[in-house]
């Protein structure tokens, strides 16, 4: 598995977390116990894996004066003085003669190796805190599998249920609060904040709320708006100030093409939200989009070669769970053959006898 660099910023809390792994890795004298945790600390979240190679890879980007791994405490403070926003503190009691000088660094030499890696990493927090975290920014790219669904607490209270196959990307200032829904569909309840209006943007859609609860579904060609609970207001892509926005309210849907933005229609927000329940609901669904939905949750993909079968309609009540409940529906249509193999359930035109 390839892990790329994220444009999202850690929590500072698992900032803190991952440099206290890497300083325990580092002293090199972790034990299998301990092992164990680590992985399972990275399994617990993606955001885990991003804090710890940022950490890593900042460690590795501070100037060193021996290739060996030995640390450079004088060069590693001295950067992080040269940053912004670094207050220097000293401890309540202590007098200057028991602080060792940075600029003296024969002092160090008796010291613990535990101990030198920690002044290290407590100068290098300083120093790459500002750039992973930013001031007064908090923020992270989010994810989801095939099959997986995902609750995300923000700091602003608000939450993100994200559905199966699902990235966002969250960008929360002192002015906005900015969700970027990447891939799939995310059910936002919104903290009340009448200073910080909550955006969404996805596709063509861009959603803006102060306290709310709806629906973004972003699909291949089209993206669906759902109000659960309060108002909201959607404006094509651009969002600019000569857009005027469509108000939505609790029951209602809007639909977003490019450049063309629906009416907005009454809909059951309990069939919009059927994710949640582990159902997929169906109404007179063309088939394509019915694989669309299909597709997200299980890992053999429903395929449709044939224009014509992908817009035949379905309607219906299925498990996201138990891929069965609709392969049987469609192998007791009377036009349609199911061929299952490993890596697919293809869809495929029933031959006259």
């Amino acid at each position: 598995m390839k892990i790329g660099p994220s444009s999202g910023k850690p929590h500072p809390a698992i900032v803190a977390e991952a440099s206290a792994w890497f300083i325990e890795f580092r002293a090199g004298d972790m034990n299998d116990v301990a092992r164990q945790h680590f992985i399972e600390w990275l399994r617990r979240s993606p955001e885990h894996i991003q804090a710890y190679l940022e950490v890593s890879g900042a460690w590795a980007e501070l100037p060193t004066s021996d290739p060996e791994g030995k640390i450079d405490i004088s060069s590693l403070v001295a950067r992080a003085r040269s940053e912004a926003d670094v207050v220097a503190l000293s401890p309540v009691g202590a007098r200057p003669t028991e602080v060792p000088s940075p600029e003296d660094p024969r002092m160090l030499r008796h010291w613990p190796r535990r101990a030198v890696l920690a002044i290290a990493a407590l100068a290098l927090l300083a120093s790459v805190t500002v750039r992973l975290l930013g001031v007064g920014d908090f923020g992270g790219s989010y994810s989801t599998g095939i099959g997986e669904q995902r609750t995300i607490q923000l700091t602003d209270g608000s939450t993100v249920e994200l559905n199966a196959r699902s990235r966002i990307h969250v960008h929360l200032t002192d002015q906005q609060r900015d969700v970027t829904l990447l891939e799939g569909q995310a059910l936002f309840r919104v903290a009340k904040d009448t200073h910080r209006p909550f955006v969404v943007r996805a596709g063509d859609a861009q959603v803006r709320a102060v306290g709310t609860e709806f629906d973004v579904y972003k699909k291949q060609s089209a993206t669906v708006v759902t109000v659960v609970e309060g108002r909201v207001e959607t404006y094509d892509g651009s969002g600019s100030a000569g857009s005027a926005p469509i108000v939505l309210s609790a029951g209602e849907q809007i639909t977003v093409l490019p450049h063309t933005v629906t009416k907005p229609t009454r809909t059951d927000p309990v069939v919009a939200t059927a994710w949640l329940q582990k159902r997929l609901i169906f109404e007179e669904t063309p088939l394509r989009d019915v694989a669309e939905e299909f597709n997200r949750y299980n890992r053999r993909p429903l395929t449709i070669d044939d224009r014509e079968l992908q817009k035949i309609r379905i309607s219906g009540v299925y498990s996201s769970t138990d891929p069965a409940s609709l392969i049987n529906f469609l192998r007791s249509q009377s036009t349609i053959h199911v061929v299952e193999t490993e890596n697919q359930v293809r869809v495929i035109r029933r031959e006259a006898n």
